[in-house]
C-alpha cells in the first residue's frame, strides 16, 4: 500500500502514459510520504521500525503521564491500542499494564479516555510513565492528502533535469527553477492534516 498510486500520479503529469515510469514514481510517492509524514507532525517519536510514514502502523510511545483520565497521543488517527503501561517507576512491567476494558479509544481526535466504570481511576503524572504501542496513521488516505501527493510527485519527477539549479536557458532566454521543496499549493492540501506538534515545532 502506499499514500497514492502510480497511476494517480501519472494522471497529474502531461504527455505521460503508459507504465514504463511506474517504478520511478513509486520511489517518488515513498518518498513523498516519508517528507509528509515530517511536515505533518508525525514523528519523532517514528514508527517502531521501517521509514517515517502517514500510513497506518505500529508505534510504541513514551509519554509523560498528563494527570486526569484524558490521554492525548502526538500521532493520530489511532487504528488500534495494543497496550497501555502506566508505571510509577518506568518498568512497564505487567503489573502496569491498563486493562483494555478500562479505557475508550477515540480514533480520529488521538484520545485515549478512562472510563467511569474502569479499575483505573486517572493516568499518573510521572515524566515518561506512559508506554503506548498502538497502530497510528491512516488506513484509508484521504482525498486532499492523495491530491497533494501527485501535485508534489509530478513536480519532482518533471523538475529532475533541474535538480540544484536556478534558472535554465529555454527559448532563447532564462527562466527561474521552482526549488524541490512542498509546493505552497501542497502546503495548503495538507494544512488541516498537520499535528499540534508541527504547529508549535
Amino acid at each position: 500500500m502506499a499514500i497514492a498510486t502510480a497511476a494517480q500520479v501519472r494522471a497529474y503529469i502531461r504527455g505521460l502514459t503508459g507504465t514504463t515510469e511506474d517504478t520511478t514514481l513509486d520511489t517518488l510517492i515513498a518518498r513523498c510520504d516519508s517528507v509528509f509524514a515530517s511536515y505533518l507532525g508525525f514523528g519523532p517519536p517514528w514508527p517502531t521500525s521501517g521509514d517515517p510514514t502517514i500510513e497506518d502502523t505500529s508505534y510504541t510511545l513514551i509519554l509523560d503521564g498528563p494527570g486526569g483520565r484524558s490521554l492525548r497521543l502526538p500521532v493520530h488517527p489511532i487504528q488500534s491500542v495494543t497496550s497501555i503501561h502506566d508505571s510509577d517507576d518506568r518498568l512497564y512491567s505487567s503489573a502496569d499494564l491498563i486493562p483494555s476494558g478500562d479505557y475508550t479509544v477515540y480514533g480520529d481526535e488521538g484520545i485515549v479516555y478512562l472510563d467511569d466504570d474502569g479499575t483505573t481511576d486517572a493516568w499518573s503524572k510521572v515524566k515518561r510513565g506512559i508506554k503506548v504501542v498502538a497502530v497510528l496513521g491512516w488506513a484509508t488516505i484521504p482525498d486532499s492528502i492523495v491530491h497533494a501527493c501527485c501535485l508534489q510527485v509530478a513536480h519532482w519527477y518533471n523538475a529532475r533535469d533541474h535538480i540544484g539549479r536556478t534558472n535554465i536557458s529555454q527559448g532563447g532566454g532564462s527562466i527561474a527553477v521552482r526549488n524541490l521543496g512542498l509546493l505552497p499549493e501542497v502546503k495548503e492540501a495538507l494544512a488541516a492534516h498537520r499535528l499540534a506538534t508541527a504547529w508549535v515545532a
